[in-house]
């Protein structure tokens, strides 16, 4: 379970989507079957879920937006009297119906997630899961009497009436339903396919952050999202316009009561909507983030994963023109380097020896400069680096020195791999091919004077010149 926490970093997509999942089943029978003679309650299940597979707080999180429904839902003239002792408007007692609604809700989830925190150490944790998808309904029962015992001492409720819950005849079926849904989204969330596919939206989210387009995105989110708030008002206003006129049309005068409920049952309409809505631009938003990666990954070099010369090139450009710094002293840099003697290396020790280096190289090559711009192998064994964060001519010396420690890692025949070097500052009047042409001809200069070195642009030697001025 520990994976899945780790994958609802990728945008909170798993999290969003079962706040959605909440709101559609507070205010649909998803969430509250009725079929005589059964009458089951799934609407807590997204609570225990986001515990399962996410956490505590995000367990907590949908907890609160289940209290908040439950307190609208309460808010009407038209729910029993029983239920009214949730609505802050109704119970005479605001503070204590907050508490009631949304406080053990927050609870209930945030129990549940350590819970499963201290399932998923165990030996076997499936059956962990089991266990506390198990008394997920005993335990939010004893929450709300509880609360309701202390806060409601006159309704005649306390935690004792747990017991009842516990005793009714449909909690065998509702318990062995919600734990199945339960397993279905631990194993879902375990599964090869949401791992890849969270790790291809976290590939893009990467991609897009590095050339700068989170902006773009989260303005076309917005207005995506904006664009789906108006379509369902003008729906919920359409049938409130439609509705008056029928009623009118006929005679039937409602009285202030009814008129307040009637609108309060839109309202939430218009959220049930409002929820489903997200649900399927959620849905949108992954499966299109899943087809960017195919396609990025359709134009990365075959060999190292690197990002191929078309692809570099492309990528280097928007971000080229999207770099900026505020210190003088700092500039991002273009880097180009290739492996000494590997054409001999080649033609002494195969192909397959050659590509082995390659990979290793590249591999050195993330994890050094992983995180600070976007690298390429342009082909052969020439790679290529375009750094976006800006850094002074000491702290990429530094790096160049890490580098060429860890390249000489790499052995064949008994020799450590060593590389020749140019590096160029990234300065957005400069487009990327310039930039390459000038840190090529670094490159040559530090085979010609002898190899295993990096020679920097006069430009770094400008601003080296300027500071100590």
């Amino acid at each position: 379970m520990g994976k899945e926490r780790e994958t609802a970093k990728s945008g909170g997509y798993l999290f969003w989507g079962l706040v959605a999942i909440e709101l559609f089943m507070s205010f649909s029978f998803f969430g509250y079957v009725h079929i005589e003679p059964i009458s089951l309650t799934f609407v807590y299940l997204p609570v225990l879920v986001a515990g399962c597979v996410l956490g505590a707080k995000e367990a907590a999180a949908v907890g609160a937006v289940f209290g908040l429904a439950s307190m609208w839902k309460a808010t009407a003239f038209y729910v029993s009297g029983g239920d009214s002792v949730f609505s802050p408007a109704m119970s005479g007692k605001p503070l204590e119906s907050v508490i009631l609604s949304v406080g053990t809700r927050i609870l209930f989830g945030l129990i549940s997630g350590l819970l499963y925190r201290q399932a998923e150490k165990g030996r076997h944790p499936l059956v962990g899961v089991i266990v506390v998808s198990t008394l997920g309904r005993p335990l939010h029962s004893f929450l709300i009497y509880a609360c309701m015992g202390l806060l409601f001492p006159e309704r005649g409720f306390s935690a004792v009436n747990t017991l009842d819950t516990i005793c009714q005849w449909d909690f065998l079926p509702f318990t062995l339903a919600a734990d199945g849904i339960i397993i279905l989204c631990y194993l879902f969330c375990r599964s090869d396919f949401l791992q890849r596919l969270l790790h291809h939206v976290r590939v893009i989210q990467q991609e897009n952050s590095e050339a700068n387009d989170n902006r773009k995105n989260m303005g076309i989110m917005a207005g995506l999202f904006g664009l789906v708030l108006v379509a369902s008002f003008s729906v919920a206003l359409y049938f409130i316009n439609r509705m008056g006129a029928v009623m009118s049309r006929h005679g039937v005068e409602l009285s202030e009561k009814a008129s307040y409920d009637v609108m309060h049952l839109q309202i939430q309409f218009l959220l049930g909507m409002i929820s489903l809505a997200v649900m399927v631009i959620i849905v949108i938003i992954l499966y299109q983030k899943n087809f960017n990666y195919l396609y990025y990954t359709a134009r990365l070099d075959g060999l190292t994963g690197l990002l191929g010369r078309n692809q570099f090139f492309q990528t280097g450009e928007v971000l080229l023109n999207s770099m900026t710094s505020e210190e003088p002293e700092k500039t991002g840099c273009f880097i180009i380097l290739d492996v000494d003697h590997f054409k001999s290396i080649n033609d002494r020790c195969g192909h397959p020896e050659g590509d082995r280096i390659l990979k290793e190289v590249a591999e050195r090559l993330q994890a050094v400069f992983g995180g600070k711009g976007i690298l390429g192998r342009l082909g052969g064994d020439e790679f290529v680096a375009l750094l976006h964060e800006p850094m002074t001519e000491r702290e990429v010396e530094k790096l160049l020195y890490t580098l060429k420690e860890r390249l000489r890692e790499i052995r064949v025949e008994g020799e450590s791999i060593t590389c020749s070097i140019g590096v160029i500052p990234a300065e957005p009047e400069y487009t990327i091919d310039g930039l390459y042409r000038n840190a090529d001809r670094l490159l040559y200069e530090a085979k010609k004077k002898g190899k295993d070195q990096f020679v920097f642009g006069y430009r770094f030697q400008d601003r080296k010149a300027e500071k100590r001025n």
